[in-house]
């Protein structure tokens, strides 16, 4: 009986807390924020884009940060609190959607959505411009603008809608431009390593016939030496016989005078020759 109690005093309870979960959750993201003040920026933005030129403030697209802030402290004292980048990123964005798709911007939606985050506040705004899609409609575009609760612009961007087919042709060719250039990327990559490949390859080509050159000039030195060393080897050693011969000759002249003088036979035998010198 106890556990049947239990059961729907424990449905009742968690049915309690969801709900008072969900009403906590409702009170902490009911709006914080002046709708009015909110709406009232986010034209007042889409208006400075608009009319830059004629406010003289165009050139801020390409200001330097010290710049930007003397405007953002300017157009603040003038009733717009926004970001010095937020207006810069913002109306860059304007401009090429107006150089773009869009045209000239011909009216601004007086609805503004609203959609309030914990932290910051998005709001959007259709604008019409003077171009059309294929089917004959005005070309449009969303002005998106993010703020903090207290209504200060922190971020602002153009985004031209655009319909199914222009979309996947601009995804295909971003695809093909990505894939594209990691391509041309590779290929000089690829060209700078084959490159230095072969400048390290002739280097090293100099280097070993260099190397091999000094072996051979070596190698050729060495015979050389070799060679003349056995040609004075032999030259040395045929020197003993070449004086044997001439000792045996001069012996045997000696014996022909002396056995002519005398009348005698004399043997070459009786001579000895002590030295010889060359000259």
């Amino acid at each position: 009986m106890k556990k049947i109690i239990k059961r729907p005093v424990l449905l009742v309870t968690l049915l309690f807390l969801i709900l008072s979960m969900t009403a906590c959750g409702g009170s902490r993201n009911v709006a914080d924020y002046d709708a009015d003040t909110v709406e009232k920026n986010t034209k007042n933005a889409v208006a400075v884009m608009q009319h830059a030129e004629e406010l003289g403030i165009s050139q801020l697209a390409e200001a330097e940060d010290e710049e930007l802030e003397e405007f953002e402290a300017w157009i603040k004292s003038n009733g717009l609190p926004i970001k010095g980048s937020a207006f810069k990123d913002g109306y860059l964005s304007y401009r090429e959607a107006v150089n773009g798709d869009l045209g000239e911007v011909v009216s601004v939606a007086d609805d503004v959505i609203i959609t309030a985050g914990d932290d910051a506040i998005t709001c959007d705004v259709t604008l019409t411009g003077t171009k059309t899609f294929q089917d004959g409609s005005p070309r449009t575009a969303t002005a998106e603008i993010i703020m903090t609760k207290g209504g200060t612009i922190t971020s602002a961007v153009i985004n031209v809608d655009r319909t199914f087919n222009e979309k996947i042709v601009n995804a295909a060719l971003n695809t093909v431009l990505g894939m594209g250039t990691t391509f041309c990327l590779l290929i000089f990559i690829s060209i700078v390593i084959w490159i230095m490949g072969t400048v390290v390859q002739n280097m090293e080509n100099k280097k070993t016939k260099a190397r091999s050159e000094a072996e051979n000039a070596a190698i050729n030195a060495a015979a050389q030496i070799a060679e003349r060393e056995e040609q004075s080897r032999k030259q040395n050693a045929a020197a003993p016989a070449d004086d044997n011969a001439l000792i045996a000759v001069i012996s045997a002249a000696i014996a022909a005078y002396e056995s002519e003088r005398t009348g005698a036979a004399v043997s070459p035998d009786t001579f000895i020759v002590r030295s010889l010198r060359r000259r």
